[in-house]
């Protein structure tokens, strides 16, 4: 039977009302929110990566928020076997699926598939160091290009990590980093994915708002939550290191003053926004819409009809 239930994809960088604009669609489709957001989808996070109150998600629940402990890992594969498993329980209950998020990468698997890579080979990695000593990483540079002259024109003949990973797949699989990347495993083909888009309008008032929102977040408890992370877990997971944390992390280690913090925390989130917008690019969009623009719930609405 063939499913005709679209996929409807609302991505963009952060506090640009994407969050908003899904919830309001849900109300108006028979439809079910799956959050995008490599932080969300853990336990705690929830100040520093803007998840939604309580309150709220018990009234509009989203798929893929609090379902992880901060120590656990989680990668681009997981993220797009649990979209498969919950798309499998739409589909039977005939709903519409609503992604919102800003995690690219995620975006990018669903939309492209993933190449099933096989794992690093620590014997054919020591004769790839031994052959670089003896004869240079230009000589495998050369073989590589011999090999594989498409994806030699991604790779500087300096990445030595990126040489030898594309020489070591070839010798595991017999194929070409190229040529597994063209087999890539992608269940969506046939799906009608509808992407859209929300970015800012002013740059500069942009990343003004960025920084009162960073200041909002210390006002309602960022530092609290980061030292609860620490203290209950480590300063060394993952969600530590992501954008905003982190700057908090180094203002309790003493290493930055609070106006540094928030300085920042501003450009980190700025540089990510600009990352995000790039990465848009990649991707097919039925439509771009400004932050705050009045008419986005009408437009997709009309793309559905």
């Amino acid at each position: 039977m063939e499913i005709s239930n679209p996929i409807i994809s609302i991505m963009g960088p952060t506090n640009t009302g994407k969050t908003s604009l899904a919830i309001q669609l849900s109300q108006r489709l028979n439809a079910e929110i799956i959050s995008v957001d490599s932080v969300q989808i853990y336990k705690y996070a929830n100040v520093g990566s803007n998840k939604l109150k309580p309150d709220s998600l018990r009234d509009y629940p989203h798929h893929l928020i609090n379902i992880l402990e901060p120590t656990d890992s989680y990668s681009v594969g997981n993220f797009r076997s649990d979209f498969l498993k919950i798309i499998d329980s739409l589909d039977k209950k005939n709903k519409s699926a609503i992604l919102v998020g800003g995690t690219m990468m995620y975006f990018h698997a669903l939309f492209n598939g993933i190449s099933v890579l096989p794992k690093s080979d620590p014997e054919i990695r020591k004769k790839l160091d031994e052959e670089q000593k003896k004869l240079g990483l230009k000589h495998l540079f050369n073989k590589l290009k011999k090999l594989d002259k498409e994806s030699v024109k991604n790779i500087h003949e300096n990445d030595q990590q990126r040489i030898k990973r594309s020489l070591e797949i070839y010798l595991l699989t017999g194929k070409t980093h190229t040529e597994l990347k063209k087999n890539m495993l992608n269940p969506f083909l046939n799906r009608n994915f509808m992407n859209f888009a929300i970015v800012p309008e002013n740059k500069k008032i942009f990343k003004k708002d960025l920084r009162e929102r960073f200041i909002k977040m210390l006002d309602d408890g960022l530092i609290e939550e980061t030292k609860f992370l620490i203290d209950k877990f480590s300063k060394n997971i993952k969600i530590l290191s992501s954008v905003g944390y982190k700057q908090v992390l180094e203002y309790l280690e003493n290493k930055i003053s609070e106006e540094e913090m928030i300085e920042k925390a501003t450009n980190a989130n700025y540089q990510l926004s600009k990352r995000q917008i790039t990465w848009l690019k990649k991707f097919e969009l039925k439509e771009t819409f400004f932050a705050n623009q009045s008419n986005m719930v009408i437009k997709i609405l009309n793309y559905l009809e």
